[in-house]
């Protein structure tokens, strides 16, 4: 019996050693060496972050942000001279950072705030987007600012946590008081939808993004973006903590796609004039890419 008890522990003590093994090797190596390895990129992208990530009326999934993930496919054929599959992934606010954590994600291309609190867990791209918090609501609503949520439901996407900080950190300096009801949603197309149906008053989240669903809502005059900035939401893309190779890699194929010119034409595609969701590019935003496009 002691004999039998003492093969099974060493088994178990080989698997557990194989495990860790296993283990080590794959998180040994960096994300480009995995890339070269496998001969695939597995990039997360946003189902309804218009027009980051989403599905349009014909049921094409695209964006900008998938656009400049296509590139950075592309760039990492050329470092490696050979093919490499592109993997486009769904995530959400609530899957984007853990997916990225125990690396089933490369990198999450989407519209993700950079915070400090995030920057404990996993790292950034440069910033390649900057927008504010504000509020969607119906034609015609009493909410006009921030004070007037005092008392109503407000719907904000599960897992962006910096659109739930800054809106408790609202509650709690006195500017909406009594305080408003937050409302938890999957994503921002599900908080829309009970905006809709009068579940909620109004709809928490980035500017931009909330621009995105009132230009592609069936009837976008019925709805109204108000309120002040509330906080500010430098977007940059999602990377693995500690792996500064695949980071240098990333952020200089952004620098490079501003300096060539070709961020701009994509920008334009999706939120020019005629984009998708038109939002003017500000000249200050302009000044804030040339100042981190740093030299070679």
């Amino acid at each position: 019996m002691k004999e039998r008890k003492g093969f099974t522990l060493i088994l178990f003590a080989a698997f557990l050693l194989g495990s860790l093994s296993m283990a080590a090797t794959s998180y040994g190596e960096s994300v480009l060496e995995k890339i070269e390895r496998t001969g695939k990129i597995t990039i997360g992208h946003r189902e309804g972050a218009i027009p980051f990530g989403f599905y349009d009326k014909k049921g094409n999934w695209g964006g900008f942000s998938m656009d400049v993930g296509k590139r950075l496919a592309e760039e990492i054929e050329k470092e490696f001279n050979k093919s490499i599959e592109y993997i486009a992934k769904p995530v959400n606010p609530k899957t984007r950072i853990p997916l990225v954590a125990n690396r089933t994600i490369d990198i999450v291309m989407g519209s993700t705030t950079i915070t400090l609190a995030r920057d404990k867990v996993i790292d950034f791209s440069i910033p390649f987007f900057v927008t504010g918090t504000r509020l969607l609501v119906p034609k015609g609503s009493p909410i006009k600012d921030f004070p007037d949520l005092a008392g109503k439901r407000v719907g904000v996407a599960r897992g962006a946590s910096a659109n739930i900080k800054g809106l408790r950190n609202a509650i709690d300096d006195g500017l909406i008081n009594p305080p408003c009801e937050i409302v938890l949603f999957d994503d921002h197309t599900k908080g829309f939808l009970a905006l809709k149906q009068g579940k909620t008053h109004a709809h928490f989240t980035d500017a931009s993004l909330l621009a995105g669903l009132k230009q592609k809502a069936p009837n976008p005059d019925n709805w109204d973006i108000v309120g002040r900035l509330l906080t500010y939401e430098p977007y940059g893309f999602i990377i693995i903590e500690n792996d500064s190779d695949w980071r240098d890699f990333v952020n200089a194929f952004m620098i490079h796609l501003i300096k060539s010119g070709e961020f701009y034409k994509i920008y334009d595609k999706w939120m020019g004039p005629n984009g998708e969701v038109p939002i003017p590019m500000s000249e200050e935003f302009k000044t804030f890419l040339k100042v981190q496009s740093f030299p070679e």
